[in-house]
């Protein structure tokens, strides 16, 4: 079960960097190209430089992004650029968003705050704690982050992990806190997420939700790669330290809790583009997905193509209350299909007890077994490595991707449910890849963690555990 502690936390000095806007950033794996020198040019000290600097042509093993990351963190602490905070503390972190059916309408649709509070959570292998993921890791990420850990022995951004309190105790408890004080940091985001961040350094406060949250299963939601590189980190720390005691700050890994049964909390669908399928034609595709799905059509041309892809994406969302189901678009067909599973039971008859029954409800799982698999034949190790697959935010986005040249079609998803992402990860098993898109992502440099040989987590509360 969850073990958590307050740490003394690194944050920008208000008093040089001025306006906070400008020196934070989205987590490293959302930031294209094209935005990353947008945040560099932003401001000299933005996080981005330490998360994610940038690469170039004569990189060596001993001067590259991950070492210039490590002396500029090294310089902004000796020039008080960050300064650390004098108490252990947790920090509550509210987001205040607007959410639609999609990011690009989110602007526009209803107001939402998600509540949670940043504070340590000790490691623990996957399977043999109360720490559970939810979608599968790729080497690659895992290693770069490694190389970032290795080279600035620090957590620059949260993992982000979901609770369930109904009761809501703990969220009352850092609201009491914060109710008649100001936020130390105050920002928005490129998306107009606001961002608030309060410092609760109380010990009274800081004991009961550690006790409040001692008994609680933790179920990852966003960070998966980083969470596994901090605990190979950490077996790597203590393989090297010869008087290794378990209260070493590699321990543990910054991490971000929001309860799952608060009203703030939204998952946004990740849609698949389909590409490079030999052979592929699109009447025998569609003939195919008829013996297993229930398959409307929405025809349509210019004149009337808004109003048709609504009542598709409405239809969608209608079908998938009852049966797994999704949206397809197929390049060079001016019409939108609504696929929903002819019976509940379609999954059993065909996979029987090789995929686990947890999975057999979800849309992500129906689409890469049923569709992508058996019918258009991708494998798993396929669908891993991307080979035939591009997945893209926002509904709207991924039917004009697929209708770029050598695209083949577009698969639309509902959004998985936040009981299903519980269910799948309470049983040990793990999701497809971008099966789930919380809903905004963290902002990273609010807190950094140090995670060095000589940093001990607070005592007071470890001997309490």
């Amino acid at each position: 079960m969850a073990k958590i502690a307050p740490f003394k936390g690194i944050l920008y000095n208000p008093n040089k960097m001025g306006d906070l806007n400008k020196i934070m950033a989205p987590p490293y794996d959302v930031i294209s190209p094209a935005f990353q020198d947008e945040l560099y040019k932003r401001h000299p000290h933005n996080i981005i430089r330490l998360i994610l600097g940038k690469t170039f042509p004569d990189d060596t093993v001993s001067s590259d992004r991950y070492s210039r990351a490590a002396a500029d963190f090294k310089q902004w602490r000796d020039e008080e650029v960050l300064v650390r905070d004098e108490k252990p503390a947790i920090y509550y972190y509210i987001q205040v968003y607007k959410v639609g059916t999609d990011l690009k309408s989110a602007p526009n649709g209803r107001r939402r705050v998600r509540k949670g509070f940043i504070a340590l959570a000790r490691l623990e292998e996957f399977g043999k704690g109360g720490i559970h993921p939810h979608e599968k890791t790729l080497a690659g990420p895992k290693a770069d982050r490694l190389k970032l850990m290795e080279a600035c022995n620090a957590n620059f951004s949260c993992i982000f992990s979901l609770y369930s309190e109904p009761h809501k105790i703990i969220n009352r408890l850092l609201e009491d806190c914060c109710v008649n004080g100001s936020p130390i940091i105050d920002v928005a985001d490129d998306d107009g997420v606001e961002s608030k961040v309060w410092r609760i350094d109380r010990p009274e406060t800081i004991r009961k939700v550690v006790e409040a949250m001692s008994d609680t299963p933790l179920f990852i939601a966003d960070g998966h790669h980083r969470y596994e590189t901090a605990l190979k980190y950490r077996n790597m720390m203590r393989e090297r330290m010869k008087d290794y005691t378990g209260n070493e700050l590699f321990n543990y890994v910054m991490m971000y809790f929001s309860n799952m049964d608060d009203e703030g909390m939204t998952i946004m669908p990740t849609h698949r583009i389909i590409h490079s399928i030999p052979d592929f034609k699109s009447k025998t595709f569609l003939a195919n997905c008829s013996n297993f799905f229930d398959i409307e059509e929405f025809k349509w041309n210019g004149k009337v193509e808004p109003r048709v892809r609504k009542e598709f994406y409405k239809s969608m969302e209608d079908k998938g209350v009852r049966l797994p189901s999704f949206g397809l678009y197929i390049n060079g067909i001016d019409s939108y299909f609504a696929l929903a599973l002819k019976q509940k039971d379609t999954m059993d008859k065909v996979f029987g007890s090789s995929i686990p029954d947890v999975f057999k409800s979800l849309d992500v799982t129906v689409l890469h077994a049923l569709i992508l698999n058996n019918i258009l034949g991708i494998s798993s190790s396929a669908q891993e490595n991307q080979t035939n697959l591009i997945y893209i935010k926002g509904m709207d986005d991924a039917v004009e991707e697929a209708k770029k040249h050598g695209r083949q079609m577009a698969f639309l998803l509902n959004p998985t449910r936040i009981e299903q992402v519980k269910a799948v990860a309470s049983s040990g098993q793990v999701m497809p890849q971008k099966s789930t898109y919380f809903y905004p992502k963290l902002l990273s440099g609010l807190v950094i963690n140090p995670i060095g040989t000589g940093e001990v987590v607070y005592e007071t509360v470890s001997s309490r555990q």
